[in-house]
């Protein structure tokens, strides 16, 4: 028995030292984890730039742009040009044919030689009842001294005091007609003037050096008053048409820098300038709202204009782009992502010091833009600063040892 119990405490001794040893061996491993590095991604502190935007929409325009209209109703006679051809200023694009308005121009002219001959025959009068005036007026002094010394009776001067009158007024009523007809041949003439206007409006001309964009009629169709001929534009100038909202518009000014890129994937971007800026808001016309696509596209919107630098050749004129507008830009700052940036409330980072410790640092931001910030004060350039862990990740704390991630030590 005794032998017994000698043989159990020698086992529970031997079972009280192992669980000593794994004890250490546990703390050893604990201990020497903890003192390992925790792998990190780290951004080293540069200059750069750092932006505020704007991104908009528009419409591709070339300089110059306009349509022309048709200046009255009749007919396409002939289309001459094909879009996308170069045109010089005069050169004739499409003539018209107003046949109505080539008798309206005869009629008129008839008019006109028919009152030029009533006015021909009224100072025919005037010329004839002036000579017989003098005429009478002579023998009426004659006759007038012949009666004051009784050579003449009364009654013959009263008659041709009569004859006088009738005379006068004879000579008045052919002036009057002149007047008349002189009134109402420059009145024929002025319409005259019109329809032979009209008549040379046949002829549509470029009014600018430039290339067909659009024909909206063919030989043959009828035409109203002020229906869309043709659109040209100048293509070395290339323009976006932007309809900004008000609370955006007041964010642009006029030479503000701009990119512009086609709409899609791996699109080429092109520099520009904000050229324009309608100095109110407006209610977009019935084109310019089916353009916009927008819910809110009757609301008024503030148009505005950006110029590319360069031509492109390769933007098509009526075509959607995407505009960014650099509403504001410090160059060569401290700038940092804003992906490694936190706050608490106040912004924050976490830096990798001289001896490969994690530590919190208080940092001053100044232009804030959407992928990059400013930093006014608080880190310098060179250092390097520790990309916050996700959420299943280690956390950091203070004097935490870390190591880039994928790095051999």
């Amino acid at each position: 028995m005794k032998k017994f119990k000698s043989k159990g405490q020698w086992l529970a001794g031997l079972a009280a030292l192992a669980g000593i040893g794994v004890s250490g061996l546990i703390y050893a491993v604990v201990l020497n984890r903890s003192a390992e590095p925790v792998p990190v991604s780290l951004v080293t502190v540069e200059r750069g730039t750092v932006e505020t935007t704007l991104n908009e929409s528009g419409i591709v325009e070339l300089g110059n742009q306009q349509t022309i209209k048709s200046p009255t109703e009749g007919a396409v006679e002939q289309v001459l040009v094909q879009p996308g051809e170069r045109v010089r200023a005069g050169q004739v694009l499409i003539t018209l044919r107003y046949p109505e308005r080539q008798t309206a121009l005869g009629s008129q002219q008839a008019k006109i030689e028919q009152q030029q001959r009533i006015f021909a025959r009224n100072q025919q009068k005037i010329s004839e009842a002036q000579e017989q005036l003098r005429a009478d007026e002579r023998n009426l002094q004659t006759l007038a001294a012949g009666a004051r010394e009784g050579a003449v009776a009364r009654r013959q001067v009263q008659e041709l005091e009569d004859k006088v009158r009738q005379t006068q007024a004879t000579l008045r009523d052919a002036q009057t007609d002149t007047r008349t007809a002189a009134l109402e041949i420059q009145a024929l003439q002025l319409e005259r003037q019109r329809i032979q206007q009209e008549l040379r409006d046949t002829v549509i001309t470029a009014p600018v050096d430039g290339v067909v964009l659009g024909i909206d009629v063919k030989n043959n169709d009828g035409v109203e008053l002020r229906t869309d001929l043709i659109t040209i534009g100048d293509p070395q100038q290339e323009l976006v048409a932007l309809q900004l909202a008000a609370l955006n518009a007041a964010q642009v000014k006029v030479n503000q820098s701009a990119r512009v890129s086609v709409i899609g994937a791996d699109a080429e971007t092109f520099s520009g300038k904000v050229q324009s800026l309608y100095p109110q808001a407006v209610v977009p016309r019935e084109e310019e709202r089916s353009q916009q696509r927008s819910s809110q596209s009757s609301e008024p919107t503030v148009p505005a204009i950006v110029r590319l630098d360069t031509p492109t050749g390769s933007l098509i004129p009526g075509s959607r782009v995407n505009v960014e507008i650099v509403l504001e830009q410090r160059q060569n700052v401290v700038a940092l992502d804003t992906e490694v940036i936190q706050r608490n409330p106040e912004p924050f980072v976490w830096i990798r010091d001289s001896q490969s410790q994690a530590q919190k640092r208080d940092i001053t931001l100044g232009l804030e833009g959407v992928l990059t910030v400013e930093v006014t004060s608080g880190l310098r350039t060179g250092e390097q600063v520790i990309i916050p862990p996700d959420e299943d990740e280690p956390q950091l704390q203070p004097g935490m040892p870390v190591v880039p991630a994928n790095s051999p030590e």
